[in-house]
């Protein structure tokens, strides 16, 4: 039985959330909980753990600080890291720090926990295979080899590269562009451990910038056997980011800088956003533009900003406890009361009722 250790500041616990997986149908079994790093480090000095699961964001001590600790105390420890699905940096250097995976917090409903400890059991038969031949078998006081900080810097900023140009949005409609894009990827040679990250940390990105134009979020890969399979998946993405942006009728041009405009706005929620701005900055008359957006995007341009800021809210309430006239400023709204009002009308509920009654439901 593999025990277990989270560590979250509460939320997750006091929700229920992580507590009511059914571990033991994994071979698992939570056999404690801290609320912070420190407590943590605590836990472990008086008790044993072999798996990890720990929030990116705590205070007292964050997660990428107790990672550090126990690299260099507890080894043989695997960790898994729980983040929001925009702390992709973080995410990089919790990888480069040893994490066999991250769970973004957006994945944890209940349809989806099978899929996810189904995961975490392959990930950490997939690390047991690696120290069988390796020959680092039997516990000891020896980290199992990792790259030097060099080559692990170097990884990471070759990982940068490879998304870089994924993340502008002009490959989804320009099939010339895609096949550059797949070719120069192939030749970077990456192996599955790094093909995996990547497409994760990419298709987060994506449903970020796009979840409320798509029928339903793009799968993140669970796993990723070669190139292949990697190139598969991009090419699956695209037929659905084509679908949900793209519109024949109007040229590659047009549509690319509509995606560019639903880009800066997802950017941009927190800021004062204005059709004439946005217009100006994709270098298309307002008149035009917002034709031109409302039949690429669906809905109109304020239509879709109100829509954007909503939904960004409900992953402040339901992932985080920042005050709900936080929530209101990083959401564009400098008038509390108004965004009670614009989130009732597109919700149902107030702000606090949708923050309570989410998380009980989570």
């Amino acid at each position: 039985m593999i025990r277990v250790l989270i560590v979250d500041d509460e939320k997750l616990v006091r929700q229920g959330l992580i507590t009511s997986l059914p571990w033991s149908e994994y071979g698992m079994q939570v056999v404690g909980e801290a609320k912070n790093g420190e407590k943590a480090i605590e836990y472990l000095e008086r008790q044993e753990a072999d798996l990890m699961l720990t929030d990116l964001a705590m205070p007292v001590m964050s997660g990428i600080e107790l990672m550090r600790v126990v690299r260099k105390r507890y080894p043989r420890l695997y960790i898994i890291v729980l983040t929001l699905h925009q702390d992709f940096e973080y995410i990089q250097e919790a990888l480069r720090l040893g994490a066999i995976d991250y769970i973004a917090k957006v994945e944890l409903t209940a349809d989806r926990f099978p899929e996810i400890l189904a995961r975490i059991r392959e990930r950490i038969a997939d690390e047991e295979n690696k120290r069988r031949q390796s020959g680092d078998e039997a516990p000891g006081d020896e980290a199992p080899p990792r790259a030097p900080e060099g080559q692990a810097d170097a990884y990471d900023r070759e990982l940068a590269e490879a998304a870089e140009p994924w993340r502008s949005p002009d490959w989804v409609g320009d099939d010339e562009r895609f096949g550059l894009l797949l070719d120069e990827l192939r030749a970077m040679a990456l192996p599955p451990s790094r093909l995996l990250p990547l497409l994760r940390g990419l298709t987060e990105e994506w449903n970020a910038l796009y979840g409320s134009l798509l029928p339903e979020p793009l799968e993140p890969p669970a796993s990723v056997e070669g190139w292949p399979e990697a190139a598969e998946r991009l090419t699956r993405a695209k037929a659905i980011l084509s679908r949900a942006l793209g519109s024949p009728h109007y040229s590659q041009e047009v549509q690319e800088a509509v995606r560019k405009a639903v880009r800066f706005i997802q950017e941009q929620l927190g800021g004062q956003l204005y059709v004439a701005d946005i217009a100006k900055r994709v270098n298309m008359s307002r008149s035009y533009f917002s034709q031109c957006f409302k039949d690429l995007v669906g809905r109109t341009f304020n239509e879709y900003v109100r829509q954007a800021r909503v939904d960004k809210a409900k992953e402040y309430l339901v992932h985080t406890n920042m005050p709900i006239p936080l929530v209101a400023e990083k959401t564009g709204y400098l008038d509390g009361k108004y965004f009670s009002t614009v989130f009732r009308e597109q919700t149902g509920e107030l702000p606090s009722a949708y923050r309570k009654i989410h998380r009980k439901e989570r």
